[in-house]
């Protein structure tokens, strides 16, 4: 007995080794379908998020699809149809790359965020998308015309979240409140364009009217011309006597050795100066004093601070 056992127990190992190989077999082709399955899975729902929020539009003949959110994303595939050209042959400039990695630092975009590829064909999703400022720069790369253009419907999708595309047109006429919307806005965009437009213009003519008066002003203040406390005290119709007094109450000056000085805090600020006037003393001789005089600057603070403002 025991020997008819040994005789198969080779046979045995064979099998047994032949039947775990097989068992791995089917495991790996089990893992691997699975695996090519999710990847399927996952291809298709990144295009499927990709056609969420398009904006599509024509561009002489050629579609070229927007995806609108806060990070706007062209299709950049789609912009290099008309040209004959790839957007890999843009990406592997240098200067696209530092323009990506200012992008990305300015930002705090990740690199897929400014670029990517998906799978599939550009109508259904597919193809190489660029965020707007690398698109615009892609854009001049390829044409001068299309950056103008692009910009222009960027520009309208921002402002309206909508480009004048047939499927927009449709859209309205099947969406009343849409359309009631999108003109509303229109409206109050015209209503603060003409408001800022007459501002400006009342701004502009209240400049030119003001010119002559601002002119004599800056002339005034720049005069050399001085004035003695008796031809100020003559414009309010007082005496220089009451002005000096009324001045001195209202803690502007005080007299010191016969000469009327102003107080520290108004001193520096040019209004007033001193000159040495001469004059006869009776024994005949030749005498000087110092006297107050109020310049263009004086004489404004004067007026100001009479008149109470």
């Amino acid at each position: 007995m025991l020997m008819e056992w040994a005789f198969f127990m080779p046979y045995i190992k064979i099998f047994g080794c032949l039947y775990v190989g097989f068992t791995i077999l089917i495991v790996c082709i089990s893992v691997s379908s699975v695996y090519d399955n999710r990847f399927f899975l996952l291809s298709l729902t990144l295009n499927a998020n990709s056609m969420e929020n398009l904006t599509v539009f024509n561009y002489n003949g050629n579609e070229i699809a927007f995806k609108e959110g806060d990070n706007m994303m062209i299709n950049a595939t789609q912009m290099a149809k008309p040209f004959n050209k790839r957007p890999n042959d843009y990406l592997s400039l240098s200067s696209t790359n530092e323009l990506i990695n200012a992008i990305t630092r300015k930002n705090g975009n990740c690199d897929n965020q400014v670029v990517t590829t998906l799978p599939g064909s550009p109508e259904n999703g597919g193809g190489t998308w660029m965020n707007r400022i690398l698109a615009l720069d892609f854009a001049q790369w390829l044409s001068v015309d299309l950056k103008l253009w692009c910009t222009e419907r960027i520009d309208e999708l921002m402002r309206y979240g909508m480009t004048a595309t047939k499927p927009t047109i449709d859209a309205m006429i099947d969406n009343p409140d849409l359309l009631i919307k999108l003109a509303t806005q229109l409206k109050e965009e015209r209503t603060n364009a003409e408001r800022l437009r007459v501002i400006a213009e009342l701004q502009e003519k209240e400049i030119k009217e003001a010119a002559p008066k601002v002119e004599y002003f800056e002339k005034a203040m720049s005069s050399k011309s001085s004035y003695t406390t008796t031809q100020m005290a003559q414009e309010f119709g007082l005496s220089a006597k009451t002005l000096n007094a009324r001045l001195a109450k209202m803690g502007v000056q005080y007299r010191q050795g016969g000469a009327w000085i102003l107080y520290a805090k108004y001193q520096g600020n040019g209004y007033t100066h001193t000159v040495s006037v001469p004059y006869m003393m009776a024994n005949g001789e030749q005498g000087t004093q110092i006297q107050t005089r109020w310049t263009e600057k004086g004489r404004k603070f004067l007026h100001d601070l009479m008149d109470g403002k």
